[in-house]
């Protein structure tokens, strides 16, 4: 139960049942369904019901990325106007993203959102692997002002069928001195092959083909957890991960036949 309260000042006593994707809250008054439009209601009641509505599908520890910066759930015609892409071939096709790397390209396929730099951050997205030719993609959580690491590589999540693979991208390959000498083809040191050995952390997978799967990616401090169809998959702790303006956050597609649905963005407010 909640008292909430429209643009007009009026306060209504309901039952919340549902935050729907049409942006309506379904509610009971005084044993009465009703559909409000969410608009409608004041700020700080739609604050209020963002964050149920994240509580109750997600569970509590979604409460703390209560602010929502993107979601696009890919029913309208093509990218909206906020998407970005580097040496990308993917579309938006019959409601979802299909992630396509062009044929020949020097680079996997980028399709990526900007936000104002945040610390806290929480991925969702749906995704498939189509037939056999669907291999991997990468979500790289990063920061599009940072010079000290390649691209501004922050953090790095990899899915194939058979593996997640967690990364510290900042700190580890991708920071500029290691990432110039694994480019240059000169050896590197034992020490410094240990050090990147505490850099990554990889875990089994078991994915069905051809079947969409769930996957939530949240950073809080400096670790990050996966979880995929709504059962951890893996959390790896490190310093680079605790960066505090992620500002870019990418699909990556390795080759072809990944598809893509409900992708969003959340992140903690700041104080």
């Amino acid at each position: 139960m909640r008292d909430l309260t429209n643009r007009e000042g009026t306060v209504i006593k309901a039952e919340i049942v549902e935050l729907t994707g049409e942006g309506t809250v379904k509610v009971i008054v005084k044993l009465k369904p009703y559909d409000i439009p969410l608009a409608s209601l004041s700020d700080e009641d739609q604050a209020w019901l963002k964050k149920w509505d994240l509580t109750q599908r997600l569970g509590e520890e979604a409460a703390h990325y209560n602010e929502e910066i993107f979601r696009d759930d890919f029913a309208a015609e093509g990218f909206g106007e906020r998407w970005g892409h580097y040496k990308s071939g993917s579309v938006v096709r019959e409601g979802v993203l299909v992630g396509i790397t062009p044929e020949g390209s020097d680079h996997s396929a980028v399709d990526n959102i900007k936000l104002d730099g945040r610390q806290d951050v929480q991925v969702m997205v749906r995704f498939r692997f189509v037939g056999s030719e669907g291999k991997s993609f990468n979500v790289w959580l990063d920061d599009k002002d940072y010079k000290e690491s390649h691209a501004g590589h922050i953090c790095s999540i990899s899915i194939s069928p058979e593996n997640l693979t967690i990364s510290d991208a900042k700190t580890g390959q991708f920071a500029n001195s290691i990432y110039e000498q694994t480019k240059s083809g000169a050896p590197l040191s034992d020490e410094l092959k240990a050090m990147l050995a505490t850099k990554t952390a990889r875990f089994p997978l078991e994915l069905s083909r051809d079947e969409w799967h769930s996957l939530v990616i949240r950073t809080k401090g400096d670790t990050t957890t996966v979880l995929i169809d709504e059962k951890e998959a893996g959390e790896f702790s490190s310093e680079g991960i605790s960066h505090d303006t992620k500002s870019l956050i990418s699909l990556t597609t390795n080759a072809v036949a990944v598809e893509y649905d409900d992708f969003s963005i959340h992140a903690a407010e700041t104080e």
